[in-house]
């Protein structure tokens, strides 16, 4: 047997919502992907950049770097890119947590924040959510203590799609321990509505360990080229280069998001944004009338608590071209997808009606 490390295949491995080629006809509504292909000057931006797949990617992003910066009114060294959220997640667990310390974050939530811990030798805290299902932030801030190197939260959290307000999240960064690094994993902030809404951004001039995490996978459509970036401050991103893999993001993706940063793209991605939050009310609306209840949602999915035999329901779903997500034994998760894609989900929502209960 090779020699490793105890306990590495004692930890879950990440389970996707549903990967690669698919057969016929399916509304892929499993993994909070965008129902939108690329871009045309996107795909144009991409294809021009396989032109050079033999030279190895600019490795500090920097032409990426400068227009995030631009974008967010920060400076270069408040800005680290990787490939996609996941990725920066795990370097911030490597760059600061390890054995003898804790990792807490809300539960039910992403489960990359608990595997990362894991990974590194940290002791993962869950902390329930509220009964309406928000990150509870008053018992996190119980839960903080010496042992405590990174707190993570969701906002809007997955898979509940719930936030919470603003002042509640700046009085929690406030009231924490000032060498406790927040991690606010905001990969779907672009959909949320709620004026009163938490907002990452609006905190970093004032709070040196904080952390916000975007995605380019959800609201700009290119889950398939990995790519999501850190804001913080300079002392904070030094900590994310120095653990960050060379070359990790690739030529494609750094030309793609580039593109997508081009004014009049941005403006067709904010429109596309704004279809599928559209579509969220109509899906949240025919469900609510067909008696299923979902969560109010500020993201691009659904969350359905009390799906008792959530297994038998996710799988017959599957079985009539319907790819949701199981996430939890009575828990299901709908992403928004197209209005055809979701059109298909409403002709077989009776499958949501059923029960085991006896």
């Amino acid at each position: 047997m090779i020699r490793h490390r105890p306990g590495i295949l004692d930890i879950d491995r990440y389970v996707p919502g549903r990967s690669g080629p698919v057969a016929g006809p399916v509304a892929m509504l499993a993994s909070n992907e965008s129902p939108f292909p690329p871009l045309d000057r996107v795909t144009a931006a991409i294809r021009a950049s396989i032109a050079k797949a033999n030279r190895y990617p600019d490795f500090e992003s920097r032409n990426l770097t400068e227009a995030l910066a631009q974008r967010w009114r920060l400076s270069t060294d408040q800005v680290v890119l990787d490939s996609g959220s996941s990725s920066l997640i795990r370097n911030i667990a490597t760059a600061c947590t390890g054995p003898g310390t804790d990792v807490i974050y809300p539960w039910p939530s992403f489960s990359s924040y608990e595997h990362a811990a894991l990974l590194t030798g940290a002791t993962p805290i869950r902390v329930a959510l509220t009964p309406d299902y928000r990150p509870d932030l008053d018992r996190i801030l119980v839960a903080i203590n010496d042992r405590t190197r990174v707190v993570f939260l969701c906002l809007p959290n997955n898979p509940t799609g719930t936030t919470v307000d603003h002042t509640a999240l700046e009085a929690f960064v406030e009231a924490a321990p000032e060498d406790l690094l927040i991690v606010l994993d905001e990969c779907y902030r672009e959909f949320v509505t709620d004026p009163n809404s938490a907002s990452g951004i609006r905190l970093l001039s004032r709070f040196d360990n904080v952390v916000v995490l975007k995605s380019l996978s959800k609201s700009a459509g290119l889950a398939g080229l990995r790519i999501g970036y850190a804001l913080s401050s300079p002392e904070v991103c030094r900590l994310l280069e120095a653990v960050r893999i060379p070359f990790a993001v690739s030529s494609p993706a750094q030309a793609a998001a580039l593109a997508c940063l081009e004014h009049d793209i941005t403006s067709e991605l904010e429109s596309r944004i704004t279809a599928t939050v559209s579509e969220r009310s109509r899906l949240f609306r025919a469900l609510s009338t067909a008696g299923i209840e979902a969560i109010p949602s500020q993201a691009n999915f659904l969350f359905l608590p009390r799906q008792h035999d959530a297994a038998t329901k996710v799988m017959h779903l599957a079985n009539h071209g319907v790819l949701v997500r199981q996430v939890g034994s009575q828990e299901i998760r709908i992403s928004v997808g197209s209005r055809s894609e979701n059109d298909h989900l409403l002709a077989h929502v009776d499958a949501l009606l059923t029960s085991s209960r006896p």
